[in-house]
């Protein structure tokens, strides 16, 4: 044994000969055992007191008693004596076995101070969840206000330079609340609380919303958009649809943030099913500045951008893409990048899902609906559709006031899925409506998809007042 391995351990190291005298021991050994002057040449016997009491006890039966029990006694020069496990090594035919031991003392002291700290680290990032969580919370509600005010001034008269004004002040918000929400999502990944649900939700469906979402500042850049979507894909999956959305909208914005001129694409294909689990891979590419291999490794790493001339030209907290890289784990995927300077870049990722059944409520209403238009042959079938959809005939009237009373008892139940489907029936029917109760059941559909209970039932009650000044508008005329 090396002179550096035996000196730099904390480890109690002793050389004993067949007769059990020592021959060689390490500083943690001289000084736990009270020898300042050396070991050399010490017997066994005054170390081992307790393992030599048995009457005609020598090195080798003791050697098999240490081997046997593991743990034993060390006596110090001084008399006192500590609790060692200890660990045996048998030397050759004519060589030296070795004694390793450490002091149990040490070893449940340290096991309690690693305890203490860790306790002092759960506490301390408990607070800090809760501080985070306070805060957002504090930002959230003037941010709130503020985009609500926006959204209520944009339905006025307006100056073209105003509603510029007002544009950028809803960008501005918009901004700001996605870095809230990064900044809450991190603390909840960071302590291990962050769940994903498991839902059924229709795959492509929340592709095309993905799109949707994106278009605007895709539109805005002048950039090509294109998505494919695997037809082996099945049409209802399992899986957390908020957080798959937001890992895609991640990327997409990133890939949008740094293209300037040419095309975003996206790809998603089916990679392995085995029974009713699903792999699928997606790849978000675009055309923009492109990230060097040496850039590449701090991409992915949390408040980190790849300089700080990024952060200056296009902004940004450098948590996206970590958060991105924590959500693929959690279903269960990788996350990869291809890209070099100047070429674009290539973000793919796999996640895992489920396939599912269509649950029996949900196929009766798709029955329900195919048999109704498969019965539309008529002229004056037709005409019924036309008044069922026609806003503000009796027809659509008592289809609204249908739909708002099972979209209402959903929603109050947490049956999320089921209040969606109404929200967008509900939508279909006021599509002959005037702006102002388009938008507000536009966004009852959007707080319903967030399973957002408060905003949901604060908009249908918005919803719910617009349509009774609409009937008693159209009941005065008539009158």
């Amino acid at each position: 044994m090396t002179d550096e391995l035996m000196e730099g351990t904390l480890e109690i190291i002793l050389q004993v000969d067949r007769n059990g005298k020592i021959t060689e021991a390490n500083r943690s050994a001289k000084e736990e055992l009270g020898y300042e002057e050396g070991l050399f040449g010490t017997d066994m016997k005054n170390i081992l007191k307790k393992e030599y009491e048995a009457e005609g006890a020598d090195w080798n039966s003791v050697w098999l008693q240490l081997e046997r029990t593991g743990d034993t006694v060390f006596y110090r020069k001084n008399g006192t004596c500590f609790k060692a496990a200890i660990h045996l090594t048998r030397g050759g035919e004519n060589g030296q076995d070795f004694v390793f031991a450490l002091n149990m003392e040490y070893s449940r002291e340290m096991e309690h101070e690693v305890a203490r700290v860790k306790e002092q680290a759960n506490q301390a990032m408990a607070v800090r969840n809760e501080f985070v969580a306070n805060v957002t919370h504090e930002l959230r509600t003037p941010l709130n206000g503020i985009k609500g005010h926006v959204e209520n001034l944009k339905d006025t008269c307006l100056t073209s330079e105003q509603r510029r004004t007002l544009s950028i002040v809803e960008h501005c918000c918009n901004s700001m609340s996605s870095i809230i929400n990064n900044i809450l999502d991190f603390s909840r990944l960071e302590s291990g609380k962050l769940e994903l649900e498991k839902r059924e939700f229709e795959f492509r469906k929340m592709m095309d919303y993905v799109a949707e979402t994106n278009m605007a500042a895709i539109n805005e850049k002048g950039l090509r958009f294109y998505l494919n979507v695997d037809e082996d894909i099945p049409k209802f999956v399992i899986g957390d649809e908020l957080r798959l959305s937001q890992i895609l909208n991640n990327l997409i914005s990133n890939a949008v943030k740094f293209t300037s001129v040419g095309f975003i694409r996206v790809e998603v294909t089916r990679t392995l099913q085995f029974n009713d689990e699903l792999e699928l891979f997606f790849m978000v590419m675009d055309s923009g500045i492109g990230i060097s291999p040496e850039e590449q490794d701090r991409l992915f790493k949390s408040f980190s951008q790849v300089d700080a001339s990024i952060t200056r030209q296009y902004g940004g907290t450098g948590l996206g893409l970590a958060i991105t890289r924590e959500l693929v784990e959690l279903m269960r995927g990788k996350i990869y990048l291809e890209s070099r300077k100047g070429n674009g870049s290539n973000f793919s990722f796999s996640v895992r899902l489920n396939t599912t059944q269509v649950s029996p409520e949900l196929e009766a209403m798709r029955k329900d609906i195919a048999t109704f238009l498969e019965q539309v042959k008529s002229p004056e079938e037709l005409e019924k559709v036309e008044e069922y959809y026609r806003f503000g005939s009796e027809e659509n009237k008592k289809e609204i006031d249908s739909r708002m009373e099972k979209l209402i008892l959903c929603i109050e139940l947490g049956a999320w899925e089921k209040a969606e489907l109404w929200s967008e029936e509900l939508k279909k029917l006021v599509d002959g409506a005037d702006t102002l109760l388009k938008r507000a059941v536009l966004r009852l559909e959007m707080n319903v998809r967030k399973e957002d209970y408060d905003k949901s039932v604060a908009q249908y009650e918005t919803v719910k007042q617009l349509l009774t000044q609409g009937k008693t508008t159209t009941d005065e005329r008539n009158g």
